[in-house]
């Protein structure tokens, strides 16, 4: 269980890395429009932060989500100096960016989903009438 200090860092740094996205130049070959900053996880302690992305994969700009975590992790660096000169904390936390598939996943349910034959209509048991 996270206390709400924790749960406040968190919110904060998924909003300053978001929007750190389009401040810092990552990689010119990179569609960073597809790129959302899912969730971040910090350590109690705050000195680490999981950091997940969620990327809307696309075939035709090649927009794969292992390359845009490699690039994000390359530029770490980049997003931990962002975060010490615009939020306060006693330490800034290391990042480490992870993909993140729950859209995935819930995308293939969804279509699971769709592909089940209609239900029959439950009708009453005439035997049990009588």
């Amino acid at each position: 269980m996270t206390s709400k200090r924790v749960d406040r860092v968190n919110e904060l740094l998924r909003h300053e890395i978001a929007n750190g996205l389009y401040s810092l130049q990552i990689s010119q070959s990179l569609n960073l429009a597809r790129v959302t900053i899912s969730a971040v996880e910090c350590t109690p302690d705050l000195r680490k932060a999981k950091v997940m992305v969620s990327v809307l994969e696309d075939d035709e700009l090649k927009t794969q989500s292992n390359e845009v975590v490699k690039a994000l992790n390359r530029n770490r660096h980049d997003f931990q100096k962002l975060i010490a000169t615009n939020i306060v904390l006693k330490y800034t936390p290391h990042l480490q960016f992870m993909a993140d598939h729950g859209q995935e996943h819930a995308d293939r349910i969804y279509q699971i989903l769709d592909n089940l034959p209609p239900m029959a209509e439950d009708t009453p048991d005439e035997s049990a009438e009588g």
